[in-house]
């Protein structure tokens, strides 16, 4: 897999990565470090599964076939959701005082998902067109 930033992949990262030092920000001068604490991890949960994600579907060549493709992409969702339960088990146990900051910091982090969706399009015709 090559590892471009201007890709679609690296633009979802870097936009979560923002998103996750802004509301880091936002909760650690509102709610205090604890609460930053909380939103880093919930930010970081999400870049891992993202991480996750990308390395695992774009490491197949795309010569390899549209069945190799899908087997890894579902390969890779199967983990994804795995890990994504161990992660937040995790936090809820080691993080139950700060859950809403690293839950409200996740949901952001997958609003840049969504908008990449729209944003990505390769028509010109508009959303649905």
């Amino acid at each position: 897999m090559r590892n471009r930033v201007g890709s679609v992949p690296g633009k979802i990262i870097a936009g979560q990565s923002g998103v996750t030092v802004l509301a880091m920000a936002l909760f650690g001068l509102t709610a205090g470090g604890e609460a930053a604490v909380g939103a880093l991890v919930g930010g970081g949960i999400s870049l891992v599964l993202s991480l996750w994600m990308a390395v695992r579907v774009f490491s197949v060549p795309a010569e390899a076939g549209p069945q190799a493709v899908f087997s890894a992409f579902v390969r890779a969702e199967v983990g994804k959701l795995v890990m994504a339960v161990v992660l937040f088990s995790a936090a809820a146990i080691f993080l139950s005082h700060v859950f809403v900051p690293l839950v409200v910091t996740f949901v952001a982090t997958l609003v840049v998902n969504w908008l990449a969706l729209i944003v990505t399009r390769r028509d010109r015709q508009g959303f649905g067109g």
